[in-house]
């Protein structure tokens, strides 16, 4: 074998590594077109969760506040609950002392009624007496 043989059987073993190198660059070339797609989709994929967890974050945030009210709204009625108790209880105890001097009033009017009474009957009773002995009848009480 010549030189010359040997450099074009070199050279067809060159081009058929070239052309082998090139298939290769071209499952490169595929495999790198396929990750860029797979990537392109994880980053729509990620683009649509951040969008549904945006979302989410919004309406818990939502709720919270409303939640929040609700909490401020019930601890108002809570007050308020607690002030008419109060208010109630201060009513009651007035009432209660109002109807204590309404009764003791109420006594000393029957007291002062009775006695008044009483005055009157020993009174005619003393009349009646006295005109039962003027007019001589006898007294019926008496024996």
């Amino acid at each position: 074998m010549n030189v010359l043989q040997k450099i074009l059987q070199k050279l067809d073993e060159l081009n058929s590594n070239v052309q082998s190198l090139q298939g290769t660059v071209r499952q490169l070339q595929e495999g790198q077109a396929a990750l860029q797609g797979s990537v392109k989709e994880l980053q729509e994929t990620g683009e649509r969760r951040g969008k549904l967890l945006t979302g989410s974050a919004q309406t818990v945030a939502t709720i919270l506040d409303e939640q929040k009210a609700q909490r401020m709204d019930i601890r108002s009625l809570h007050e308020d609950a607690s002030s008419l108790h109060d208010e109630l209880h201060a009513m009651k105890e007035e009432l209660k002392s109002e109807t204590l001097a309404s009764r003791a009033e109420a006594r000393r009017d029957t007291i002062d009624l009775k006695a008044t009474v009483v005055r009157k009957l020993k009174g005619h009773e003393e009349r009646i007496d006295a005109l039962e002995d003027a007019a001589g009848i006898p007294h019926p009480d008496e024996n």
